[in-house]
């Protein structure tokens, strides 16, 4: 999954980056209004977290313009104004949900938790290959009815690929989707992350096989039975 902060406060925004990827989100930062509203238009997000008080205009500017360019991505506005005009205009304009500084950790995730329930029409809950299943919410993944065991990470790598079933996905594309991008290109973080998936996969039984493609990438592929 993937979150949009748009917070020109670098504090809140690495605590609220933090509580994401936590949930297993990879999240992108933006400071400002403008950074923040072309970050929206170029990538599909799975929810986009909005401060109101940007440097260089009003986070109600983005919501509009990101709904009168038909963008449906789940938006959560977060403001130091306990003002309840303030809501209303927020929710007016198109905001999902609000939520007032400071952030209480356990109710920011259930309300994100809500959002990705009933938004983001282009969004599938659960993933099913074979004889696995995913299901993105609960973050829980399921073999043959019982459950996998996944690090934060293993999920994320596995949520990529089954959205992609058949389809080369390069190391380039991984590091990128799933990791900081400033990683060095030839780390081997990827071939680690996928030889540990790819071992409990096989050790639960699932026929399902993280194929590698020389000088390409990797494949998730049904295997036959």
């Amino acid at each position: 999954m993937k979150a949009l902060v748009v917070e020109d406060d670098e504090s809140v925004a690495q605590i609220t980056k933090r509580m994401l990827e936590g949930d297993g989100f990879v999240v992108d930062l933006a400071t400002n209004a403008q950074d923040g509203q072309t970050l929206a238009f170029v990538t599909d997000y799975d929810v986009i977290i909005l401060d109101l008080g940007l440097p260089d205009g009003s986070g109600l500017q983005v919501i509009q313009a990101l709904r009168r360019g038909a963008r449906s991505t789940p938006i959560m506005v977060m403001t130091g104004s306990g003002d309840s005009e303030t809501t209303v205009r927020a929710l007016d304009t198109g905001a999902d949900d609000y939520l007032s500084k400071p952030i209480k950790k356990d109710e920011f995730r259930a309300r994100i938790r809500a959002l990705l329930r009933r938004g983001g029409s282009q969004r599938t809950e659960s993933l099913t290959t074979a004889n696995l299943v995913l299901n993105r919410l609960s973050r829980q993944v399921l073999l043959d009815g019982k459950e996998l065991r996944l690090s934060v990470k293993e999920f994320s790598l596995l949520e990529h690929l089954m959205t992609r079933v058949d389809e080369v996905v390069s190391r380039t594309q991984l590091l990128e989707k799933l990791w900081e991008t400033d990683f060095d290109p030839g780390t081997n973080v990827v071939d680690v992350c996928v030889s540990r998936l790819r071992k409990k996969m096989r050790e639960g039984g699932a026929n399902v096989e993280i194929e590698s493609r020389r000088g390409r990438g990797f494949i998730l592929r049904e295997t036959t039975t």
